[in-house]
């Protein structure tokens, strides 16, 4: 069924057409000589793409078109090839696009875009988890919009834990651990994990991270500086060490990405994860998953200070170079309609990031995982992204990666982490 925002925008277009025709040729050449020319940078399907990119709200996306007198073209990539296809473009003076999807990079290329937030209407700001604009704020300063909201949650395999006795997914850490070593029988494991990519987005520091916003602390002081050596870094790792022994599956040291743990967890080999929304998806898919039926979801266990995670930071940012940045920003508008959110939801599995969308009864019952994500959202995340975020993510995780292989204690990596991020952050100046 057409979304409301569609059908307006197709009897707009509809009414704008008409006219144009009934003014003649002329006015229809000058029309076409206005039209605005926009490009937009982006990742490939199956990844988070925007309508006319992947296939969602078409008919409104062209309806938009119409009624804007603007083009839109899409340069697309794998994802892996973004950032440097960005960071080559910046460099050499020559980045064509006027919206440009980011994931983490904002305070890296924040000389090269336009700090449009607050020229966005103040419902839409207001329907955006605060939390979301974290990963796109450098310098005081709101370079764009999350548009898909990517939390960390906690998938379990309902049947594993029924078998178990346990009546409910671990609420906080020491269930968390207790439960790891509960469900770790019959051949099977507790919980996986994917650690051997140290940095990024997903990478073993970015676990440590969420983490570390459950013990209590955070990565930096006001004055930029890492403030992480206490007791809640070190007990952040703690958690992560104790998990290993307690029944971590021993491949998670080796998996490097998301999609190696997520098979495990969903070939039934596993009873726990921390995982991105986009697997719900994949896991009701009799072609990839044995646990058809038995996936449910819940909050990430609460620490000492209760719960708390990281996002995927999917974001639209304009750039400084656009020629229309008015045109770019109301295209940015149009991918975060209520509608379109909505569309994009039920037709691709990502989850809009406006509140009111994760809310929809229809969302929720086509996604149960929206449910999930909306009541994380409620509670602190954040990725702790800088300039130097890939640097500063290595440098965490390779020593993250050390202590849960034994070669060292939690309070020796964590000082050693501490000393390397605060030299990374020195060298920022």
């Amino acid at each position: 069924m057409q979304s409301t925002i569609s059908r307006r925008l197709i009897l707009k277009s509809a009414g704008l057409a008409a006219a144009a025709a009934a003014t003649g040729s002329l006015f229809g050449r000058y029309a076409q000589a206005q039209e605005a020319a926009l490009s937009v940078f982006g990742p490939l399907p199956p990844d988070p793409a925007p309508p006319g990119a992947a296939k969602f709200a078409e008919a409104a996306f062209e309806a938009w078109k119409a009624a804007n007198g603007a083009s839109v073209n899409y340069e697309l990539l794998a994802w892996p090839q973004l950032h440097d296809r960005m960071a080559t473009a910046f460099a050499s003076g020559h980045a064509p696009w006027d919206v440009i999807y980011m994931c983490a990079w904002v305070p890296e290329f924040e000389s090269f875009l336009r700090p449009f937030v607050d020229d966005l209407p103040a419902d839409l700001i207001a329907d955006l988890p605060e939390s979301s604009f974290k990963t796109v704020t450098w310098n005081g300063k709101r370079y764009g919009t999350v548009f898909t909201l990517s939390l960390l949650t906690l998938f379990f395999n309902t049947e594993h834990l029924e078998q178990a006795g346990i009546k409910a997914p671990p609420q906080n850490w020491d269930e968390f651990k207790r439960f790891t070593k509960e469900l770790t029988r019959d051949g099977r494991f507790g919980y996986v994990a994917n650690y051997a990519e140290a940095a990024g987005i997903g990478g073993a520091a970015s676990y440590w991270m969420a983490f570390l916003q459950q013990a209590g602390g955070t990565m930096y002081g006001e004055d930029g500086m890492p403030v992480f050596k206490g007791d809640a870094g070190v007990d952040a790792l703690q958690m992560m060490i104790d998990l290993m022994a307690a029944g971590t599956e021993p491949g998670s040291i080796s998996y490097a990405g998301i999609n190696d743990a997520s098979n495990v967890f969903m070939s039934g080999r596993a009873s726990m994860m921390m995982n991105w929304p986009y697997m719900w998806n994949p896991a009701q898919d009799p072609k990839q998953s044995q646990i058809i039926g038995k996936l449910a979801a819940s909050l990430l266990p609460a620490g000492p200070a209760g719960t708390a995670s990281i996002d995927g930071t999917d974001a639209w940012t304009i750039s400084k170079a656009s020629a229309n940045p008015e045109k770019a920003r109301k295209l940015i508008e149009f991918y975060l309609d209520k509608d379109v959110q909505k569309r994009q939801a039920l037709d691709t599995g990502w989850l809009p990031s406006r509140l009111s969308v994760l809310g929809d009864p229809e969302v929720q019952a086509a996604l149960p995982i929206a449910g999930v994500v909306l009541e994380q959202a409620q509670h602190p995340y954040d990725s702790f992204v800088t300039p130097d975020f890939t640097q500063v993510s290595q440098a965490i995780g390779t020593v993250v990666q050390k202590a849960l292989q034994g070669q060292k204690t939690a309070a020796e990596a964590i000082a050693e982490a501490h000393d390397l991020v605060t030299a990374i952050v020195k060298r920022r100046g």
